[in-house]
Protein backbone atom coordinates (compact mmCIF):
# COMPACT_ATOMS: atom_id res chain seq x y z
CA UNK A 1 0.00 0.00 0.00
CA UNK A 2 1.42 3.67 -0.53
CA UNK A 3 -1.40 5.51 0.32
CA UNK A 4 -4.66 4.34 2.52
CA UNK A 5 -7.05 1.64 3.06
CA UNK A 6 -8.94 0.35 -0.36
CA UNK A 7 -11.86 1.03 -0.64
CA UNK A 8 -12.67 0.50 -4.47
CA UNK A 9 -13.22 3.82 -5.37
CA UNK A 10 -12.26 3.44 -9.42
CA UNK A 11 -13.20 0.06 -9.35
CA UNK A 12 -13.39 -1.27 -13.00
CA UNK A 13 -12.25 2.06 -14.13
CA UNK A 14 -9.98 2.46 -16.67
CA UNK A 15 -7.34 5.40 -16.31
CA UNK A 16 -4.61 7.04 -18.58
CA UNK A 17 -1.94 8.36 -16.91
CA UNK A 18 0.89 10.41 -19.06
CA UNK A 19 4.44 10.65 -16.89
CA UNK A 20 3.59 7.51 -15.27
CA UNK A 21 7.15 6.08 -15.28
CA UNK A 22 8.10 7.95 -12.09
CA UNK A 23 7.21 10.62 -9.23
CA UNK A 24 3.75 11.83 -9.17
CA UNK A 25 2.74 10.21 -12.22
CA UNK A 26 4.05 6.55 -10.73
CA UNK A 27 2.04 7.24 -7.42
CA UNK A 28 -1.02 7.89 -8.97
CA UNK A 29 -1.03 4.97 -11.13
CA UNK A 30 -0.48 2.49 -8.07
CA UNK A 31 -3.04 4.68 -6.16
CA UNK A 32 -5.47 4.39 -8.81
CA UNK A 33 -4.67 0.29 -9.11
CA UNK A 34 -5.14 0.05 -5.10
CA UNK A 35 -8.40 1.65 -5.81
CA UNK A 36 -9.67 -0.62 -8.37
CA UNK A 37 -8.65 1.34 -11.86
CA UNK A 38 -6.65 -0.60 -14.29
CA UNK A 39 -3.87 1.43 -15.95
CA UNK A 40 -2.57 2.94 -19.45
CA UNK A 41 1.05 4.03 -18.27
CA UNK A 42 2.28 6.40 -20.89
CA UNK A 43 6.07 8.10 -20.80
CA UNK A 44 8.86 8.69 -23.20
CA UNK A 45 11.33 6.77 -21.43
CA UNK A 46 14.10 8.69 -22.65
CA UNK A 47 16.26 11.96 -21.74
CA UNK A 48 14.37 15.58 -23.22
CA UNK A 49 17.04 17.43 -25.43
CA UNK A 50 17.87 20.89 -23.10
CA UNK A 51 16.53 19.49 -19.85
CA UNK A 52 19.56 19.58 -16.94
CA UNK A 53 18.67 16.45 -15.43
CA UNK A 54 17.89 12.05 -16.48
CA UNK A 55 14.93 11.64 -18.01
CA UNK A 56 12.61 8.71 -17.27
CA UNK A 57 13.88 5.18 -18.40
CA UNK A 58 11.83 2.26 -19.90
CA UNK A 59 13.02 -0.13 -17.70
CA UNK A 60 10.99 2.46 -15.40
CA UNK A 61 7.89 2.26 -16.79
CA UNK A 62 8.20 -1.85 -17.20
CA UNK A 63 8.64 -1.14 -12.92
CA UNK A 64 5.53 0.79 -12.31
CA UNK A 65 3.67 -2.31 -14.82
CA UNK A 66 4.73 -5.26 -12.99
CA UNK A 67 3.74 -2.85 -9.38
CA UNK A 68 -0.17 -2.09 -11.04
CA UNK A 69 -0.38 -6.31 -12.17
CA UNK A 70 1.10 -7.10 -8.27
CA UNK A 71 -2.10 -5.13 -7.18
CA UNK A 72 -3.89 -7.11 -9.19
CA UNK A 73 -4.82 -5.31 -11.81
CA UNK A 74 -4.36 -4.80 -15.57
CA UNK A 75 -1.60 -2.47 -17.11
CA UNK A 76 -0.42 -1.34 -20.27
CA UNK A 77 3.62 -0.06 -20.83
CA UNK A 78 3.12 2.61 -23.41
CA UNK A 79 5.69 4.64 -25.06
CA UNK A 80 4.86 8.07 -25.96
CA UNK A 81 6.54 11.42 -26.25
CA UNK A 82 3.15 14.00 -25.12
CA UNK A 83 4.47 16.15 -27.76
CA UNK A 84 4.35 14.16 -30.80
CA UNK A 85 0.69 13.95 -31.66
CA UNK A 86 0.62 11.13 -33.36
CA UNK A 87 2.27 9.32 -30.59
CA UNK A 88 -0.12 10.01 -28.65
CA UNK A 89 -3.04 9.51 -30.59
CA UNK A 90 -1.43 6.40 -30.94
CA UNK A 91 -1.38 5.43 -27.38
CA UNK A 92 -5.04 6.06 -27.02
CA UNK A 93 -6.09 4.20 -29.66
CA UNK A 94 -4.21 1.18 -27.80
CA UNK A 95 -6.01 2.10 -24.87
CA UNK A 96 -9.16 2.23 -26.43
CA UNK A 97 -8.57 -1.27 -28.73
CA UNK A 98 -7.65 -3.12 -25.43
CA UNK A 99 -9.84 -1.94 -22.72
CA UNK A 100 -12.83 -0.87 -25.19
CA UNK A 101 -12.94 3.00 -22.95
CA UNK A 102 -11.01 5.56 -21.10
CA UNK A 103 -12.67 6.76 -17.81
CA UNK A 104 -9.86 8.60 -16.30
CA UNK A 105 -7.09 10.77 -17.69
CA UNK A 106 -4.44 12.06 -15.60
CA UNK A 107 -1.66 14.55 -17.43
CA UNK A 108 1.35 14.49 -15.15
CA UNK A 109 4.20 14.01 -17.64
CA UNK A 110 6.44 17.77 -16.77
CA UNK A 111 9.47 18.77 -16.72
CA UNK A 112 11.88 21.52 -15.21
CA UNK A 113 14.51 24.11 -16.27
CA UNK A 114 15.53 26.89 -14.84
CA UNK A 115 17.25 30.58 -15.97
CA UNK A 116 16.80 34.44 -15.09
CA UNK A 117 13.37 35.10 -17.51
CA UNK A 118 15.57 37.36 -19.83
CA UNK A 119 18.20 34.97 -20.27
CA UNK A 120 16.18 32.05 -21.25
CA UNK A 121 17.40 30.72 -24.69
CA UNK A 122 14.67 30.06 -27.13
CA UNK A 123 15.03 26.22 -27.01
CA UNK A 124 14.26 26.29 -22.94
CA UNK A 125 11.01 28.40 -23.64
CA UNK A 126 9.57 26.45 -26.65
CA UNK A 127 10.84 22.47 -25.31
CA UNK A 128 8.90 24.02 -21.81
CA UNK A 129 5.60 24.98 -23.71
CA UNK A 130 5.59 21.83 -25.74
CA UNK A 131 6.27 19.54 -22.84
CA UNK A 132 4.29 21.28 -19.98
CA UNK A 133 1.54 23.21 -21.91
CA UNK A 134 1.06 21.42 -24.84
CA UNK A 135 1.71 18.06 -24.45
CA UNK A 136 -1.11 18.09 -21.51
CA UNK A 137 -3.48 19.97 -23.94
CA UNK A 138 -2.52 17.15 -26.41
CA UNK A 139 -3.43 13.75 -23.91
CA UNK A 140 -6.48 15.54 -22.98
CA UNK A 141 -7.96 16.14 -26.89
CA UNK A 142 -7.22 12.63 -27.55
CA UNK A 143 -9.01 11.47 -24.64
CA UNK A 144 -11.65 13.76 -24.80
CA UNK A 145 -13.79 11.91 -28.12
CA UNK A 146 -13.94 8.72 -26.00
CA UNK A 147 -15.27 10.26 -23.26
CA UNK A 148 -17.66 12.21 -25.04
CA UNK A 149 -19.26 8.99 -26.55
CA UNK A 150 -19.27 7.58 -23.26
CA UNK A 151 -21.30 10.97 -21.54
CA UNK A 152 -18.96 10.11 -18.55
CA UNK A 153 -15.00 10.46 -17.24
CA UNK A 154 -12.92 12.53 -15.45
CA UNK A 155 -9.53 14.64 -16.51
CA UNK A 156 -6.87 15.78 -13.44
CA UNK A 157 -4.31 18.17 -14.51
CA UNK A 158 -1.28 18.13 -12.44
CA UNK A 159 -0.31 21.75 -12.00
CA UNK A 160 1.80 23.85 -9.75
CA UNK A 161 1.36 26.51 -7.20
CA UNK A 162 3.30 28.25 -10.20
CA UNK A 163 -0.12 27.87 -11.75
CA UNK A 164 -0.99 31.01 -9.37
CA UNK A 165 1.97 33.02 -8.47
CA UNK A 166 5.79 33.79 -10.02
CA UNK A 167 8.81 32.25 -8.86
CA UNK A 168 12.38 33.45 -9.66
CA UNK A 169 14.13 31.77 -12.92
CA UNK A 170 11.26 30.10 -14.00
CA UNK A 171 9.27 32.59 -16.00
CA UNK A 172 8.52 29.57 -18.80
CA UNK A 173 7.38 26.98 -16.26
CA UNK A 174 5.69 29.62 -14.48
CA UNK A 175 3.65 30.38 -17.69
CA UNK A 176 3.21 26.98 -18.70
CA UNK A 177 1.47 26.17 -15.51
CA UNK A 178 -0.69 28.99 -16.01
CA UNK A 179 -1.70 28.01 -19.04
CA UNK A 180 -1.86 24.60 -17.69
CA UNK A 181 -4.89 26.02 -15.53
CA UNK A 182 -6.74 27.85 -18.08
CA UNK A 183 -6.62 24.72 -20.14
CA UNK A 184 -8.15 22.76 -17.54
CA UNK A 185 -10.65 25.45 -17.25
CA UNK A 186 -11.53 25.40 -20.71
CA UNK A 187 -12.06 21.32 -21.05
CA UNK A 188 -14.33 21.74 -17.67
CA UNK A 189 -16.27 24.13 -19.04
CA UNK A 190 -16.78 22.46 -22.81
CA UNK A 191 -17.01 19.20 -22.00
CA UNK A 192 -19.71 19.62 -18.71
CA UNK A 193 -22.55 18.81 -21.04
CA UNK A 194 -21.26 15.67 -21.82
CA UNK A 195 -21.14 14.15 -18.30
CA UNK A 196 -16.91 14.78 -17.83
CA UNK A 197 -15.42 17.02 -15.52
CA UNK A 198 -11.80 18.36 -15.53
CA UNK A 199 -9.79 19.86 -12.64
CA UNK A 200 -6.08 20.17 -11.46
CA UNK A 201 -4.33 19.51 -8.22
CA UNK A 202 -1.83 21.88 -7.95
CA UNK A 203 1.45 21.01 -5.71
CA UNK A 204 4.22 22.80 -3.63
CA UNK A 205 7.52 21.00 -3.99
CA UNK A 206 7.32 17.28 -4.45
CA UNK A 207 10.04 14.97 -3.52
CA UNK A 208 10.71 13.69 -6.89
CA UNK A 209 13.23 13.30 -9.80
CA UNK A 210 12.41 16.25 -11.65
CA UNK A 211 13.34 18.44 -8.39
CA UNK A 212 15.30 16.07 -6.05
CA UNK A 213 18.52 16.03 -8.51
CA UNK A 214 22.44 17.36 -8.27
CA UNK A 215 21.66 19.89 -10.80
CA UNK A 216 18.71 21.47 -9.20
CA UNK A 217 19.93 21.31 -5.66
CA UNK A 218 22.93 22.72 -6.91
CA UNK A 219 20.87 26.13 -8.29
CA UNK A 220 18.62 25.85 -4.95
CA UNK A 221 21.61 25.91 -2.76
CA UNK A 222 23.53 28.39 -5.23
CA UNK A 223 27.04 26.06 -4.76
CA UNK A 224 28.17 22.47 -5.81
CA UNK A 225 27.24 19.70 -3.76
CA UNK A 226 24.00 21.45 -1.91
CA UNK A 227 22.71 19.14 0.53
CA UNK A 228 19.52 17.68 1.40
CA UNK A 229 19.47 19.43 4.61
CA UNK A 230 20.51 22.64 2.96
CA UNK A 231 16.88 22.24 0.59
CA UNK A 232 15.26 20.90 3.89
CA UNK A 233 15.99 24.84 5.39
CA UNK A 234 14.93 26.70 2.10
CA UNK A 235 11.66 24.53 1.74
CA UNK A 236 10.39 25.24 5.35
CA UNK A 237 10.69 28.68 4.42
CA UNK A 238 8.82 28.03 1.36
CA UNK A 239 5.89 26.66 2.29
CA UNK A 240 3.55 27.38 5.71
CA UNK A 241 3.49 24.47 7.62
CA UNK A 242 6.56 22.68 8.94
CA UNK A 243 7.05 20.21 5.85
CA UNK A 244 9.37 20.55 4.09
CA UNK A 245 8.02 18.90 0.76
CA UNK A 246 4.93 16.71 -0.15
CA UNK A 247 5.59 13.11 -1.10
CA UNK A 248 4.21 11.98 -4.76
CA UNK A 249 1.64 10.11 -2.56
CA UNK A 250 0.21 13.14 -1.31
CA UNK A 251 -0.37 14.47 -4.60
CA UNK A 252 -2.00 11.35 -5.78
CA UNK A 253 -4.39 10.95 -3.04
CA UNK A 254 -5.51 14.29 -4.03
CA UNK A 255 -6.05 13.45 -7.62
CA UNK A 256 -7.35 10.44 -6.71
CA UNK A 257 -10.02 12.25 -4.83
CA UNK A 258 -11.15 14.46 -7.87
CA UNK A 259 -11.11 11.26 -10.32
CA UNK A 260 -13.50 9.28 -7.94
CA UNK A 261 -17.19 9.75 -7.41
CA UNK A 262 -16.85 11.42 -4.38
CA UNK A 263 -16.19 14.30 -6.52
CA UNK A 264 -19.05 13.56 -8.52
CA UNK A 265 -20.27 17.26 -8.01
CA UNK A 266 -16.75 19.04 -8.74
CA UNK A 267 -15.30 20.72 -12.06
CA UNK A 268 -13.07 23.32 -13.09
CA UNK A 269 -11.16 23.69 -9.95
CA UNK A 270 -7.59 23.96 -8.58
CA UNK A 271 -7.08 22.17 -5.34
CA UNK A 272 -3.50 23.67 -3.66
CA UNK A 273 -1.58 20.63 -2.35
CA UNK A 274 0.96 23.11 -1.20
CA UNK A 275 2.12 23.28 2.72
CA UNK A 276 0.39 26.32 2.80
CA UNK A 277 2.85 28.26 0.12
CA UNK A 278 0.23 30.05 -1.66
CA UNK A 279 -0.74 31.20 2.17
CA UNK A 280 3.01 33.65 1.53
Amino acid sequence: MTGAQMTGRLSNKIAVITGAARGIGRATALRFAEEGADVALLDIGRDVPGIPYAGAKSSQLDEVKAEVEALGRKALALTADVTKTDQVNAAVASVIATWGRIDLMVAAAGIDSWANAWELTDEQWQTMMDVNLTGVWKIARAVSPAMIEQKSGAMVFIGSVLSHRANKQFAHYTAAKHGVLGVMRAFALELAPYGIRANSVDPTVVKTDMVFNPQYLDRLGGHPGTTMDEARAHYLKWNTLPIPWCEPVDIANAVLFLASDEARAITGIALPVDLGALLK
